[in-house]
């Protein structure tokens, strides 16, 4: 039963997080959003271990390969988290049987929620990104990207059955 719940967070986890980043990397590629720098976050990640805990912008030294392994890794291990609350808060048994409500609710809901009010605040943008040029427009993004993100945690869970 533990390799099979392993599993399941894994393969949801990290699968429907590849999902996100291939539709970022398609909106960044029709112009649509930027979408995450992981190397900043990994910058930030260093610097709040220091005591800063919003992202220095003014810091404007090439990024280093160890902000962005942080970066990125922090990315894929929240993907995982995230799919670590289906057995976690459903129990086990909902790995056998999952619905797409708790989909919905954590990998669009929680997972924006958290977007917009954690990290966006940690990376300068202010809560729900109340600093940025187009809070409107990340909002969407967000969501979308979001969207995008459950579907595939519900489609890579329905493979697990």
């Amino acid at each position: 039963m533990f390799l099979h719940v392993l599993l399941f967070i894994l393969v949801v986890g990290v699968g429907s997080t590849i999902a996100l980043d291939l539709w970022a990397n398609i909106a960044r590629k029709i112009g649509w959003m930027p979408g995450t720098h992981w190397p900043s976050v990994g910058r930030w990640i260093i610097g709040a271990f220091s005591g800063k805990l919003i992202f220095d912008s003014e810091n404007t030294s090439p990024f280093t390969t160890t902000e962005a392994i942080l970066g990125w890794g922090f990315h894929y291990i929240v993907g995982i988290a995230y799919a670590a609350m289906f057995p976690l808060f459903l129990g086990v048994n909902f790995i056998d049987a999952p619905t797409i409500f708790p989909f919905f609710l954590i990998g669009v809901v929680i997972s924006s929620l958290a977007g917009l009010g954690i990290l966006m605040p940690a990376m300068g943008g202010g809560f729900f990104a109340r600093k940025t040029p187009s809070p409107v427009s990340i909002y969407i993004y967000v969501i979308v990207a979001h969207i995008i993100f459950a579907i595939a945690q519900y489609l890579l869970a329905l493979t697990m059955i």
